[in-house]
């Protein structure tokens, strides 16, 4: 392994020869079996060395925190120049760390720290509950437990136990982090996150009763606010800027057409696999993450495209079934948040101002849009999946811009299956055409309820 990493003999036989070679070794034989690529593989061999001769991997204890850190220090004041940027000696110190948190993990030698352990048992317990019996979403769990874990540390070095937190205890919490500038819908998320936690916790006995009764959040007024993203010529600007012959460029337009035509959620884009689409017959099928059903959509020829040209000329070759994957090794499914933040900054670049610019912004370019071409609120909200039709009500309050042509992307096939095809609740198509898809009841725009 050492001799593909390295070119030079002399640093060929330093590597071989230097201290904890069989370790080092057997952990680059790991990264390279599990698809990272030789540069990665090459950074990693040049760090290994550096960290073997400071940190002793034989120790019959496990290696701490503490032994890391003073490592990195060192390394980093003898590697880097003494003039060298603040940031940089930061990221250096990071990634030394990082790799040796691998390593040792990857020896048996480091078990990463529980979070708030004192705790843990009571948070392992509620999450459980929210994911395995109410079938919260992964998204809507890890924002649970974000905000569970800001509290639980917080009431950790108060020294204050479930069974002695009061009204005042939360009140307290809340006055002391005003100072972070948490937003209105910051603290109303986080505070349905602590009543929702200390209910369950009541039904155990872990806390006072009723004290989830007492937590209060700031009003924030149903509808107040505009579902605002992109207007659609911003939207057709930014996949006309991604048609380029950049790998990143080709998945990420395939990605926004999926979020911005179908209007679909990033969890449900990242979900999709090979088997979700039929080419054959011209249509794609959509887990949604909300109401656990499965719709159906007719795939248009500009997103079809879009995709085959994915998965044709930029997708990696690997078992995952997957459609969009990392394209570095070793390729995983893409996660929501790396995606959220890939769309987030092509978005930026248009320089147009949001309150947001995240995907879910082409959300609402798509409602939006649909809402200028005639479509009724019912009919919106069936498209994007809605499980109430009250959902929809938000885009009442946008104003209508009738936009007689789109530039770049042509989106006849669905607007015209939008306005003649029904679709009733079943599983299979509907055969037969009606004069207007506002007289029928039952219609999902776009996909099976």
């Amino acid at each position: 392994m050492f001799d593909q990493l390295v070119k030079r003999s002399n640093s060929v036989w330093i590597y071989k020869t230097g201290r904890f070679a069989e370790e080092r070794h057997a952990f680059l034989c790991d990264l390279n079996e599990r698809g990272h690529d030789l540069r990665t593989l090459r950074n990693v061999n040049r760090l290994l060395l550096a960290i073997a001769e400071r940190v002793n991997v034989r120790q019959a204890r496990e290696i701490a925190q503490t032994q890391i850190v003073r490592a990195a220090k060192g390394w980093v004041a003898k590697s880097c120049a003494p003039n060298s940027k603040t940031e940089t000696r930061e990221t250096a110190t990071k990634r030394f760390v990082y790799v040796a948190r691998n390593w040792f993990r990857f020896l048996g030698k480091w078990r990463d720290p529980d979070r708030n352990p004192q705790f843990k048992p009571e948070l392992d317990g509620f999450l459980k509950e929210l994911r395995d019996d109410r079938g919260y979403t992964e998204q809507t769990l890890s924002t649970r437990s974000g905000a569970l874990h800001l509290f639980f540390e917080w009431l950790g070095s108060q020294s204050i136990s479930l069974k002695e937190a009061s009204p005042a205890t939360i009140a307290a919490y809340f006055v002391q982090n005003k100072a972070r500038s948490w937003k209105k819908s910051t603290i109303k998320a986080y505070a349905q996150s602590l009543r929702a936690f200390f209910r369950y916790a009541s039904q155990r006995q872990w806390c006072m009763p009723g004290l989830a009764e007492t937590i209060e959040s700031p009003s924030i007024y149903s509808m107040a606010g505009l579902p605002e993203g992109p207007t659609w010529e911003q939207t057709q600007h930014l996949i006309a800027n991604l048609n380029t012959k950049r790998p990143s460029h080709i998945r990420d337009r395939a990605i926004i057409l999926l979020l911005a035509v179908y209007g679909l959620r990033i969890g449900e884009v990242c979900a999709l696999t090979l088997d979700d689409f039929d080419w054959a017959n011209e249509k794609i099928r959509v887990r949604r993450l909300k109401n656990k059903r499965i719709q159906e959509f007719p795939l248009t020829a500009e997103v079809g495209n879009a995709i085959l040209k994915y998965l044709r000329n930029v997708r990696p070759q690997c078992s995952s079934r997957f459609v969009f994957l990392s394209l570095r090794k070793p390729h995983r499914p893409m996660m929501t948040r790396g995606a959220s933040c890939s769309i987030a900054l092509h978005i930026r670049a248009l320089g147009c101002r949001l309150p947001h610019y995240g995907p879910h912004s082409l959300r609402h370019a798509c409602a939006t849009h649909l809402l200028d071409e005639g479509f009724s609120l019912k009919e919106i909200g069936d498209h994007l999946g809605h499980r109430s039709p009250r959902s929809a009500q938000i885009y009442a309050k946008v104003e209508r811009r009738k936009l007689e042509q789109v530039a770049g992307v042509k989106l006849s096939s669905l607007t015209e299956y939008l306005r003649t095809q029904t679709q009733p609740i079943t599983a299979d198509w509907a055969k037969e055409r009606l004069s207007s898809l506002r007289e029928v009841s039952n219609v999902g725009l776009g996909g099976i309820q």
